[in-house]
């Protein structure tokens, strides 16, 4: 019979439903979709509308036809902090038990009110021949996740997991060839989230939220042009990040270079940090992956070959009604989603 898995991505203006099936070693995508949501339902990765979200999850599995229960969320928002830590080497279980006793130095967030994880990266020998684990620590504000699973659970599902969004896009889209000659970076753009993430194989090293994204071109748009959020967006969606001329082309030119730079910046600071490792390519997804330019602007700013990722090649697609041009069209959007399910099948 094989394993079945349903990841739903909570977005800001879009909630996506993917449902995996796990057999014989093979992975099949059985159901997918995505859903507008009302503004104001979500902002900037949280949830505000608890019931307002639980009824447009509901509407959305019905409208893909998933009947399953179970489902696996994602989240990513600015009460989420990723950190690398080294911490001396104990047994799994004990490091479990005494994490909370250990990290409150290194996040801004009272540990009695965090939800805490760690992923990790590596295990070394100090010079005075003591054993540690590098890991990075995620630590998220219990009200906040709890939003995630109660929208989920009053439109009738049962969490089982929650995950970081960043390590389920790593997951779905991430290059897991160990001999590249540097590390891959995927940036996945949101509607006022973007995660960025380095890794080398299947293992991340760096992990930054920026809360920023497309509707921030929108809001620029809006304001700069005098016109209602519709026709915003209608301008962002048929624009060209580069191109010269119009007002319109200047102002998105202009907001996506300032998201540029926070992108530059941060892994700025993460070469800065870790010294000699080379950056290899740029894989960009996301809703904000579809900005016409965004790709190509992002490859000359960073000097690095940068694509659209797309994770639907990955998977046999079962019973699809959709052709290879349409799911590459969706497949950047969905990757968090297919992650996020991915990583219930894992399990």
């Amino acid at each position: 019979m094989g394993n079945t898995s349903i990841g739903v991505d909570i977005g800001s203006r879009t909630i996506t439903v993917a449902e995996l099936k796990g057999s014989r070693g093979r992975t099949t995508i059985s159901n997918f979709g995505g859903l507008e949501l009302p503004g104001d339902t979500v902002r900037e990765g949280e949830v505000i509308d608890v019931p307002g979200t639980a009824a447009a999850i509901k509407e959305l599995m019905n409208s893909a036809g998933i009947k399953g229960k179970k489902v696996w969320l994602g989240v990513a928002n600015q009460r989420v902090v990723v950190r690398q830590v080294d911490l001396p080497w104990v047994e799994e279980k004990e490091l479990k038990a005494s994490l909370r006793y250990q990290v409150q130095d290194f996040i801004p967030i009272p540990v009695e009110e965090a939800e805490l994880d760690v992923h990790v990266v590596e295990e070394y020998v100090n010079d005075a021949g003591d054993r540690f684990r590098r890991m990075l620590l995620v630590a998220a504000h219990r009200d906040s996740v709890n939003a995630h699973v109660e929208a989920a659970r009053q439109a009738g599902l049962k969490p089982v997991g929650v995950d970081l969004n960043s390590f389920a896009v790593l997951r779905a889209i991430g290059n897991t060839d160990t001999m590249q000659p540097g590390d891959e970076v995927i940036v996945d753009v949101g509607a006022d989230v973007t995660n960025i993430v380095v890794h080398r194989g299947t293992q991340p090293t760096f992990v930054r939220i920026l809360v920023m994204g497309g509707d921030d071109i929108t809001d620029a748009l809006e304001s700069g042009l005098g016109v209602p959020r519709d026709q915003a967006e209608a301008a962002k969606r048929s624009a060209l990040v580069g191109a010269e001329g119009d007002v319109t082309s200047r102002i998105v030119t202009e907001r996506a270079d300032s998201f540029i730079d926070e992108i530059r910046s941060s892994l700025d600071y993460f070469q800065a940090q870790t010294g000699d490792v080379q950056l290899a390519s740029v894989v960009l997804t996301g809703g904000g992956a579809s900005l016409q330019g965004l790709a190509d602007r992002l490859a000359a700013q960073l000097r690095l070959p940068v694509d659209v990722g797309n994770p639907f090649p990955r998977f046999e697609v079962q019973n699809s009604v959709y052709s290879d041009e349409d799911l590459a069209k969706v497949g950047p959007s969905m990757t968090t989603a297919i992650g996020l399910a991915m990583g219930g099948l894992e399990e």
